[in-house]
């Protein structure tokens, strides 16, 4: 079954331990994702797809928690639906593995910098790739996601905007 849901802000729409059967597009809005740490893993905005794989391919109860950060609204599609659909459109599969490749990409991608990039250096690149993501995320998730502290991370922010 396909839906439309709007979440308001800092709406959970998936808990850690929770189980779903959807994945879904953002079609306005930002998803934020974190650890039982509260450690930022994964920001999803607009025009991105999202899902619990580990709920969705390995039925386990997700590790992560899904929150709107701001209001959100989804186009959710059952995940046996979507299989079913690429059974009777095999357009559909070549569409999914072009998607899983992008998104396999971006997660050697944060990999790769979290191994070879320093803190600042990840926050630059943010900056070149996804300048608007910064001013939509609270300092304090923005941190974790780039791994640094959040005291680290405002030295930076006045650091780099005051040698503009």
């Amino acid at each position: 079954m396909v839906q439309i849901i709007t979440y308001p802000m800092n709406k959970v729409i998936l808990h850690r331990g929770e189980q779903i059967s959807q994945v879904g597009v953002v079609l306005k809005g930002l998803i934020r994702v974190y650890d039982k740490n509260n450690k930022t893993v994964w920001l999803v905005p607009e025009n991105n797809v999202y899902g619990s794989m580990e709920t969705l391919a390995l039925q386990r109860p997700s590790s992560l928690t899904y929150e709107a950060l701001e209001e959100t609204t989804v186009f959710l599609l059952n995940y046996d639906d979507l299989e079913n659909a690429i059974k009777d459109h095999p357009n559909i599969a070549t569409l999914l593995l072009m998607y899983w490749k992008s998104t396999a990409m971006d997660i050697y991608s944060n990999f790769y910098s979290f191994i070879h990039l320093t803190p600042e250096e990840r926050y630059l690149q943010l900056i070149q790739q996804n300048s608007k993501l910064i001013l939509r995320v609270k300092s304090k998730d923005l941190a974790t996601y780039l791994g640094m502290h959040p005291v680290s991370l405002s030295r930076l922010k006045k650091r780099y905007f005051n040698s503009k």
